[in-house]
């Protein structure tokens, strides 16, 4: 056995930087423990959805206030169930944290190769940089849009594998789930569809998308088209409130 090998390197060996890194992270966090301001506005529309149904700062008069949706009806439903916002955002957002290290440890495995030295590398950076460490404690969708758009990426990169169904699949699931939860989310749709769509046309001369990329088409609208829906209705309005107020 020679670790040469990736296929012979022990699993602890493989997986102690990543613990480490994990390690690194939670005590990095704990060291800002706070929660900014700005999450306290979607803690009051949590408030008001889980003690009165309904997603408004001022009861009555529904006004799109936020812009992290499914973060602020998370909240709620965590608060419905007896679990305070400000406790909810800090554990979620450090677990959601461990989870961007952890997925972008395996995007590190695809691009270099199982057991490569380097994989590590990025998931220790991430766990000792302040920012990242930072905004895990913040009480914001940081980390959990951050978690949605690797996840997304680890999905494409798989798809470009060759694991198209699956993949593909992935990437759309995630990318619907970032686009409920910030209004930049479908931006970052298009971008991957443009680099899709710009690859088929290099690598296999064709503009006509596979089964497996109208599946992911399908996945993405059917999660994000009826939530649009709900929204428009609910606030009355295509764009978030801040675009019209900014």
């Amino acid at each position: 056995m020679t670790l040469a090998d990736p296929r012979a390197v022990p699993a602890w060996i493989r997986y102690a930087p990543l613990a480490l890194a994990g390690a690194i992270l939670v005590w990095h966090a704990q060291q800002y423990d706070f929660v900014t301001d700005d999450a306290f506005i979607s803690f009051v529309f949590s408030r008001n959805f889980a003690e009165h149904g309904q997603l408004a700062f001022n009861l009555g008069d529904p006004v799109e206030g936020y812009t992290n949706f499914l973060w602020t009806f998370g909240l709620g439903v965590l608060m419905f169930l007896g679990i305070p916002p400000e406790i909810a955002a800090r554990v979620l957002g450090i677990g959601f944290g461990l989870g961007v290290l952890v997925v972008t440890f395996r995007i590190g495995e695809r691009v270099l190769g199982r057991g490569h030295p380097l994989t590590d590398l990025a998931p220790i950076l991430l766990a000792c940089s302040s920012g990242f460490a930072c905004w895990s404690s913040g009480g914001l969708e940081t980390q959990f849009y951050t978690f949605l758009i690797v996840l997304a990426l680890d999905g494409y990169l798989a798809a470009c594998d060759g694991d198209d169904v699956r993949g593909l699949r992935r990437l759309a699931i995630a990318l619907a789930l970032a686009a409920m939860t910030r209004p930049e989310g479908p931006l970052l749709a298009a971008l991957f569809g443009v680099h899709r769509v710009a690859s088929n046309l290099i690598a296999e001369r064709r503009l006509r998308p596979s089964r497996a990329e109208w599946l992911a088409v399908a996945w993405f609208l059917g999660l994000w088209a009826p939530w649009f829906a709900w929204r428009w209705w609910y606030y009355g309005w295509p764009f978030p409130n801040t675009y019209y107020v900014k």
